[in-house]
């Protein structure tokens, strides 16, 4: 089977590795992959560097349908079998009519729930052609009973969605440095206590209320340090400077470290007392499953498919978003309270083992796969 996957962008997030981890089960087993990215970037070139061909295809605006033609072109010449879309809005449409010009069956992933543009109008004609597009795939997979929910309310049926949570390899979230080696990198004494998150940098992540709730914790307790890792991926960097200048304006640049993107994140995360995902909107959040690989307790708002994920005063603590006071009582609780922030972590490595293997979700995805019944498959 030969296999398209469109991306959201060019660089590594939580979409991206998901797929990452579908395309190398795709390759093992014999199929051929192809992948589609609106631009390049850091994962991209991973894919390169491994042989693995990818195209580029500008999907941005959602009229912009001569998108379509030039996806659905792309299909033709490069003869495939079944496209798996793992986009936004605008290019899951595109793409959908794409692949159905091209007469090529088509999975939509939906890592993260649907956000319509502010303005009514095209809001509405975003909706419209988001759920009419929803009947030319042949399956729909979220990530979380939420995202599922999500959509059945923007008017597509649950009946046409499946549900495969996010998973990871246990074996890979290994980390090479030691917490002492990591601190030191950034001046760290070794006995502060270390709160950290990831993500990429923009409002829904949380970033700003993660600094706010530093600033007060930091006036409780001095020991206390905060690691901020991601970059800014959608405003070129004018979010990360209104970040930094408000660590600036709390005086605050000796205990709030920035460190863009790396490709250490074990190690960074090893180093945390406590994980930290302030998010407004979320899927179900890959770097969540990697600190509870990481046997790290994790202080989380409670959106989308982050409850299926955090066992709530058991495996980390769920709090409001958009709720500093909240934030700074549960990071307070577990990540200035040893014992307990052991025993959860630990509690929460047994969780990701339970229900959320690699290996569960792959599996899943490949049998979708094959029940398409596409003519030339190879497995």
């Amino acid at each position: 089977m030969k296999i398209a996957h469109l991306i959201v962008g060019g660089d590594v997030s939580g979409g991206q590795k998901v797929c990452k981890q579908i395309i190398d089960a795709s390759i093992k087993r014999g199929d051929e992959i192809v992948v589609v990215s609106p631009y390049d970037g850091d994962f991209t070139q991973i894919l390169l560097k491994e042989g693995i061909p990818v195209y580029y295809i500008p999907f941005k605006k959602t009229y912009h349908f001569s998108n379509a033609f030039k996806f659905s072109s792309l299909l033709k010449k490069e003869n495939i079998d079944l496209v798996h879309t793992h986009a936004m809005v605008s290019a899951n449409i595109q793409a959908r009519l794409g692949a159905t010009l091209a007469g090529v069956p088509i999975i939509a992933h939906i890592h993260i729930p649907n956000k319509f543009r502010d303005h009514f109008l095209i809001q509405v004609y975003q909706r419209l052609f988001d759920n009419l597009t929803a009947y030319l795939c042949k399956k729909i997979i979220t990530i979380s009973h939420s995202t599922r929910e999500d959509l059945d309310v923007q008017g597509i049926s649950k009946d046409r969605v499946d549900v495969i949570h996010n998973g990871i390899d246990l074996n890979k979230c290994q980390f090479l440095r030691s917490r002492e080696a990591v601190l030191e990198e950034f001046g760290i004494e070794v006995d502060c206590k270390v709160i950290g998150t990831v993500g990429r940098l923009c409002p829904i992540k949380g970033q700003k209320e993660f600094i706010l709730a530093a600033s007060q914790l930091i006036k409780q307790n001095k020991d206390y340090r905060f690691i901020i890792v991601g970059k800014d991926l959608e405003e070129n960097g004018a979010y990360e400077k209104e970040l930094r200048d408000l660590v600036s304006q709390l005086n605050l640049n000796s205990c709030i470290f920035f460190t863009g993107h790396r490709s250490d994140i074990y190690d960074l995360m090893n180093s945390f007392n406590c994980f930290v995902l302030p998010s407004k909107l979320e899927g179900l959040p890959i770097t969540i499953l990697e600190a509870m690989a990481l046997k790290k307790p994790v202080v989380a708002t409670d959106v989308g498919g982050v409850c299926e994920l955090v066992a709530d005063k058991e495996t980390g603590l769920l709090i409001p978003p958009n709720d500093v006071s909240s934030l700074c009582k549960a990071i307070t609780q577990i990540g200035g309270d040893a014992p307990k922030g052991t025993e959860m972590g630990l509690r929460g490595y047994q969780r990701v083992k339970d229900f959320f293997s690699e290996s569960q979700m792959v599996d899943k995805i490949l049998k979708l796969y094959d029940q398409m019944n596409i003519k030339g498959s190879k497995s």
